[in-house]
């Protein structure tokens, strides 16, 4: 498929990149010179340099051929053009990045819809939504959520004091007292497989697990963790991201400050947001964070603009006694350094955003949403066309070749998530969300493929 990228920042960059690994035929439109010359060495795709608001430089970019549009400019009304601009070529899809709260309200939708636009990505709500689940899940190492948080992928570290450990998978689920959990990987030590029955869970064990979100609070009586009560939680950044997280900490939070270095800035987040103390300073500074009882707070997350100073609150915040502590990083290259050095949580929006737009741009066909932090195995979404040979027969009989290799963890059927079981039989137009090997997904691609395995 033919798909115009309109943006070549980290977003752009990242979406090219997985694209084009799917075999897509992607073009990308690049305003800045340099930036456009460095993606061109980079990538085997064609690099316009223009604006993605000029029809000159979207037709170089082949707009005529196109079936999808992306993008994912740091400029709203760029994005919102350029969607525009495609609609007049007719590309079915066209998907802007729209960082505006009032042009992303319910109200609004319409209007962008009469501007060309078929979808929109709003950046701070997906990272909001993903600090939110980490925020929500103890003693998390990563946690990701499919279908608006329906579905729960989360990893957690093994400890003696678990009901689980000690146990197979099987004894495991019996435990459990139904089909609410799977458990889809397991790293010991180096090594990491996709699990079966007969495995037993041992202390030190980096098991990651598939739950719908309702059985939460059974998940965590099976790891005998505590759904601990956040009743204070500091957010510093000057940005629309920091009072954005700080309006949605704010609903179940009973405590919730915001710490921001820009004075103009903070007056304005004040006007904003209802029940949320908001204090101007410097969080960088261990005096200020004294101040504001960094010791007493449950929560403390960096969610400025720039990557050194949320990093350096956080490490701050958490020698001042801070619970939980997590960072915003630009530098994903970095990211385990970080966590390394004190980080509990180090979200990267470029990985997420991007994630985010492969759901979208990919509901119905397969989709490389996530790779698993440290661990070389992929969750990928994909559903199954009629007359599959997934389809054919009970999961116990087709997914043989693949034991040990991939793994379903849950199945969405009309709106509704099942977490499948041996003889659970795949039907025409599920989405299906596995673990799997890289390597394996092509053969897995195929099983879902009508008529063609």
């Amino acid at each position: 498929m033919q798909i115009v990228i309109v943006g070549a920042g980290t977003v752009g960059f990242e979406l090219a990149v997985q694209l084009q690994k799917q075999g897509h035929d992607v073009s990308m439109i690049e305003k800045d010179a340099a930036r456009a010359t460095e993606i061109g060495d980079k990538l085997d795709i064609l690099v316009v340099e223009g604006q993605g608001s000029s029809p000159r430089a979207l037709e170089q970019a082949g707009i005529r051929e196109a079936r999808m549009l992306l993008a994912v400019t740091s400029m709203d009304e760029v994005n919102i053009m350029a969607c525009g601009l495609a609609a007049r070529y007719d590309v079915p899809q066209r998907l802007a990045r729209v960082r505006s709260p009032e042009l992303t309200a319910a109200k609004f939708r319409k209007e962008l819809d009469r501007f060309g636009v078929t979808r929109t990505i709003n950046p701070e709500r997906v990272i909001v939504r993903a600090i939110d689940q980490i925020a929500r899940l103890p003693e998390a190492i990563e946690v990701f959520g499919y279908h608006d948080g329906d579905v729960l992928i989360s990893r957690h570290l093994m400890t003696e004091d678990m009901p689980v450990v000690g146990k197979n998978l099987v004894e495991i689920l019996e435990l459990a007292g139904g089909q609410d959990f799977l458990a889809v990987a397991l790293r010991r030590g180096n090594k990491t497989w996709i699990p079966a029955g007969d495995d037993v869970i041992e202390v030190g064990d980096d098991v990651t697990t598939l739950f719908r979100r309702e059985a939460l609070p059974g998940y965590l009586r099976l790891l005998n963790l505590e759904r601990k009560v956040i009743r204070k939680a500091i957010v510093a950044g000057s940005s629309l991201t920091a009072i954005q997280m700080a309006e949605s900490l704010e609903k179940w939070v009973e405590t919730v400050i915001l710490l921001d270095w820009d004075y103009e800035h903070g007056l304005m987040a004040a006007d904003m947001l209802d029940g949320v103390e908001v204090l101007h300073g410097d969080p960088s500074e261990q005096g200020f964070l004294h101040e504001v009882g960094t010791d007493r707070t449950d929560l403390f997350v960096g969610a400025g603009e720039g990557t050194s100073m949320n990093v350096m609150s956080a490490l701050l915040a958490r020698s001042e006694g801070a619970k939980k502590v997590l960072a915003i990083s630009l530098e994903p290259q970095s990211n385990r350094l970080f966590r390394e050095i004190g980080v509990d949580h180090v979200i990267s929006p470029r990985r997420l955003i991007a994630q985010e737009i492969m759901d979208l741009i990919h509901r119905g066909r397969i989709s490389m949403e996530l790779q698993l932090r440290d661990i070389e195995l992929e969750s990928i979404e994909i559903k199954a066309e009629p007359d599959s040979a997934i389809t054919r027969k009970p999961l116990l009989e087709v997914w043989a070749p693949f034991r040990r290799k991939a793994i379903v963890g849950a199945i969405i059927r009309g709106g509704e998530v099942l977490i499948p079981r041996g003889d659970t039989q795949i039907e025409a137009g599920d989405d299906v969300i596995l673990v799997t090997e890289p390597k394996t997904a092509r053969k897995i691609q195929k099983l879902f493929g009508s008529g063609r395995s």
